[in-house]
């Protein structure tokens, strides 16, 4: 019912809600897109604004309180933005979401229920485990060495890191802000395409992945470009 009197503000109170730095957010919203309960364009919202582990992390790392406020607000500005853009210019991204509660899955039974938990959970365990696996291969400083400082592309290449379905990028890319590796739109453009359990959770389903695909690229699109604007404007 929420859902339904809210579709009109969809990609502002997902912006908000994605705002919130708790990684939890995108996998909840995946999940009810889906299920059909949620626009496309308040899912990409959601996932533009979502910072996973960023605002500890930063903290710990001593960035300052108005760093990390002009990043959440920053984050939020393009994540609304981006999800208007997309309903203004895709008619499929507006139409109206018929919810019925008796579909929503709230009358399975609960071994139902648990079985569909625990098969979730160890999807996104073995997903994880591989690629902190990859991460601790490569390396860090290696990874850092690839993003070239300075350059106009660090937002892309960011963003294209931000892509990997995992927590751990959001803390590798705070980490490299906070040491001065990467600009504040590179990290901007990183934590933006950075939806962590939201990408696993979005694929998980082989019959909703043809429509997983255009949110994933319209979220790149959209984080690598304001990543890129944020630089030139702000460094």
């Amino acid at each position: 019912a929420l859902l339904s009197r809210t579709a009109q503000f969809g990609p502002a109170v997902g912006a908000l809600a994605g705002s919130i730095p708790q990684c939890g957010f995108s996998a909840a919203a995946s999940a009810l897109f889906s299920a059909g309960y949620l626009a496309p364009a308040t899912l990409v919202a959601v996932f533009l604004a979502t910072s996973d582990e960023a605002v500890p992390v930063m903290l710990a790392g001593g960035a300052s309180a108005k760093n990390i406020l002009a990043l959440l607000i920053v984050k939020f500005v393009l994540a609304a933005l981006g999800g208007y853009l997309l309903r203004c210019t895709e008619v499929r991204l507006d139409e109206p979401l018929e919810i019925e509660l008796n579909a929503c899955g709230c009358g399975e039974p609960l071994p139902n229920i648990l079985g569909h938990t625990l098969k979730t959970s160890l999807f996104l365990f073995a997903v994880l485990l591989a690629l902190d696996l990859v991460l601790l291969a490569v390396g860090e400083d290696r990874l850092a060495s690839v993003l070239l400082g300075g350059s106009i592309f660090q937002p892309l290449l960011c963003a294209v890191l931000g892509l990997v379905p995992s927590c751990a990028m959001s803390v590798l890319l705070s980490e490299l802000y906070v040491s001065g590796t990467i600009s504040f739109g590179a990290l901007v453009a990183g934590l933006s395409t950075g939806a962590g359990f939201g990408y696993i959770v979005l694929l998980e389903e082989k019959e909703g992945r043809r429509r997983a695909v255009p949110v994933i690229l319209a979220t790149f699109v959209l984080a690598a470009v304001g990543g890129t604007v944020t630089q030139l404007l702000f460094g």
